[in-house]
């Protein structure tokens, strides 16, 4: 948990959408105007999403109040908003369940482990993998190992144990994404098989509402800087459609502010990652990047670290959104986990159709800030 100021700009330039379509038959958790909501589960804190097939001519359009930063042949696969609760704002990035995936990385001494993680989720980004997909985002993780905020699991190796209770962010083979509390009846959901987690304290929201702890004592949600309750905060929510939302803001605000700003945004599910000023890192793209030589024209004004220190190598967690191809006849697949749930690299290869890198994704441009 550390240091920064508000929210800036972002870019100009609009796109028009090209869309491929077909059937996909994968375990995703499938997301967009024209499929199923998400489901809630009874248990407090528990999100999980149907899947259902898409039909031809199916695509992730843009959305009133949301601008686009990315897209390819499968529609959006990642746009941004600005969430207003009092007088802080809040920047809110949402990728796109059905055409984005999501890998976890450790950082250069957190978690404490961090060296035994498989290569392919070190502290940088892995370019020879993640980067033939191509990245579209990165963000922030959670609160340090030492600050006793859960669990966290990698390719299949478990470098902290994950805690009964606690919020959960889980990841398959392919990159799809769960959000719930470990140990609750219905997470993680059926069929969903995770190789990497990260916990980080209790739910934040729960069934599209500010969960009551929320306006408890505020250090149960961190330690800010010079016992100063408001601080910079960052979180992580799921909406009903299945899509990820990352919110944060370099304000100075209280957790119910960050829980109000997810809601907002859409959220039923949602779980608080790193606060205070140092931490708080975000970068999105216009259109995928393959190597670590551009940069990230979004990001979070004010943020005291630029999101290329994920090119080269991090000392905290933090996640990274790749593009799944443009054709819906192929996608991204990791080979798994060995029988036994041996660790292993999960390192990115094109299943289906798609004979090339070029069939990934062919994003354009952006549209302005709402």
């Amino acid at each position: 948990m550390a240091r920064a100021g508000g929210f800036g700009q972002a870019l100009a330039a609009v796109i028009g959408l090209v869309v491929l379509a077909a059937g996909l038959s994968v375990g995703v958790m499938w997301a967009g105007d024209d499929t199923a909501p998400a489901t809630t589960s009874p248990v407090a804190g528990t999100t999980t999403t149907t899947a259902p097939t898409p039909a031809p001519g199916m695509r992730e359009r843009p959305q009133a109040g949301w601008a686009v930063a990315s897209d390819s042949g499968r529609g959006v696969m990642v746009d941004f908003t600005s969430v207003m609760v009092g007088a802080a704002r809040f920047r809110v990035v949402r990728l796109r369940a059905r055409s984005t995936l999501l890998r976890w990385h450790v950082g250069l001494g957190d978690p404490l482990a961090w060296s035994h993680a498989p290569a392919d989720a070190g502290p940088s980004i892995d370019w020879p993998s993640e980067g033939r997909a191509g990245v579209v985002a990165v963000f922030n993780g959670g609160f340090k190992q030492k600050d006793d905020s859960g669990g966290a699991m990698s390719d299949g190796l478990t470098l902290i144990a994950p805690v009964a209770g606690r919020m959960t962010i889980a990841l398959d083979a392919a990159g799809h994404w769960a959000m719930g509390v470990w140990g609750a009846r219905g997470f993680p959901p059926a069929g969903f098989h995770p190789i990497s987690l990260r916990q980080n304290l209790g739910p934040l929201v729960v069934h599209g509402a500010p969960a009551p702890a929320v306006s408890g004592p505020v250090t149960a949600w961190g330690s800010p800087l010079g016992n100063v309750p408001d601080e910079p905060r960052t979180g992580l929510g799921i909406d009903r459609q299945g899509n990820l939302l990352y919110a944060a803001t370099m304000d100075h605000v209280a957790p119910i502010q960050l829980a109000r700003a997810l809601v907002r945004a859409g959220a039923v599910s949602a779980m608080e990652l790193d606060i205070n000023p140092f931490w708080p890192i975000l970068g999105v793209t216009l259109t995928p990047r393959h190597h670590a030589d551009g940069y990230y024209p979004i990001g979070l004004a004010a943020s005291q670290h630029s999101a290329q220190v994920y090119d080269t190598g991090w000392i905290r967690d933090f996640f990274v959104a790749l593009a799944e191809p443009s054709s819906w006849s192929c996608h991204w697949a990791s080979p798994g986990l060995h029988p036994g749930a041996v660790p292993q690299a999960q390192r990115l290869r094109l299943v289906g159709q798609c004979a090339t890198r070029s069939s990934a994704s062919t994003p354009t441009s952006t549209t302005s800030l709402p």
